[in-house]
């Protein structure tokens, strides 16, 4: 399989709300992952390719949420849930004022820090390094 992405994906686990701009309805969601042009969120709806998304994303440390305006890229049934009814679904962020991308940004880079620091700490202990 041929990787597609042009920028990296960091783990995350931050909670979300969807509101699927066709139907008028929200429904909350998690996101799995997240880069500098898009996001995995699992969610308990399918959904068409190309549907407009209005994504509101609490991220940790902040009071206020990061919005964005997203596109459905892909979806796939959750492979690591118990439910029938998760959708992993990929959007491409379409529109998120430089504010909001700047804020989410801190927040993966930060995130990112934290894990390599780890990661390295980890190897020093081990001797890998």
């Amino acid at each position: 399989m041929t990787e597609r992405r042009r920028f990296l994906r960091f783990e995350a686990a931050l909670s979300a709300l969807c509101e699927i701009v066709s139907e008028r309805r929200k429904v909350v969601s998690s996101i799995k992952n997240i880069s500098k042009e898009g996001a995995l969120v699992v969610i308990d709806k399918p959904l068409y390719q190309g549907s407009e998304i209005r994504l509101s994303m609490d991220v940790p440390g902040d009071n206020v949420p990061v919005f964005a305006t997203c596109q459905v890229a892909w979806q796939r049934a959750a492979k690591d849930t118990n439910s029938d009814h998760s959708f992993e679904t990929g959007l491409r962020f379409t529109r998120i004022d430089s504010p909001d991308r700047g804020r989410l940004l801190d927040y993966i880079y930060r995130h990112w820090f934290k894990f390599a620091n780890k990661k390295n700490e980890v190897l020093l202990e081990d001797g890998a390094i």
